[in-house]
């Protein structure tokens, strides 16, 4: 999940972070097997703004059955990084980090857009929901359920998988709450 207080306070890209000019970029850090939250833990704590996506997934062990969060990407996080500006050499001996995925002795960046990308489909809880990039204001059709084939207005992208959408009947925007699973986005 990203930093707390950077999920809640600040733009979502790392461009609203600059090390004397330059600008930050999302870079890909392999973490030791189910230490994706030790190594997070870790890096925050030497001021580092991190990036990691979680999924839901159920968990059966004996005769008990529990839902529990864990890394979308099994031993992978992000780390947003002013490559030339910031020591960035900390990270490979931080614990739980395996190292700084690199080329040529630098960390490589990802492409422009897709970690934004990811954090824009993440909901309150940290949560990835990769199936819908979901904004507010976007044309949305609902696809199944009482109001199928209708279109709406996306309002509010909440936790639990629900989106509330405004519909437009009788000439009148009246909010709806939804399942994500009954929705695509209009182009």
């Amino acid at each position: 999940m990203l930093n707390a207080d950077l999920y809640h306070n600040r733009p979502l890209d790392p461009a609203g972070q600059s090390h004397d000019g330059e600008l930050a970029r999302w870079c890909v850090v392999q973490t030791h097997q189910h230490s994706e939250s030790l190594a997070e833990r870790h890096l925050l704590s030497q001021c580092f703004r991190t990036y990691l996506p979680k999924r839901r997934r159920t968990v059966r062990h004996a005769r008990s059955v529990k839902t529990v969060s864990s890394a979308y990407f099994d031993c992978y996080l992000f780390v947003s990084l002013a490559v030339h500006q910031q020591s960035w050499y900390p990270i490979n001996s931080t614990v739980g980090v395996r190292k700084l995925v690199m080329s040529k002795g630098m960390p490589i960046p990802a492409p422009y857009g897709v970690v934004e990308s990811l954090i824009s489909a993440t909901d309150d809880d940290g949560i990835l929901h990769p199936d819908i990039l979901l904004r507010p204001g976007q044309r949305i059709r609902i696809i199944d359920g009482p109001f199928s084939d209708q279109l709406g207005i996306l309002d509010h992208v909440g936790s639990a998988g629900a989106v509330r959408i405004l519909l437009d009947i009788m000439n009148r925007s009246i909010p709806i709450t939804i399942g994500r699973d009954k929705l695509s986005v209009v182009s």
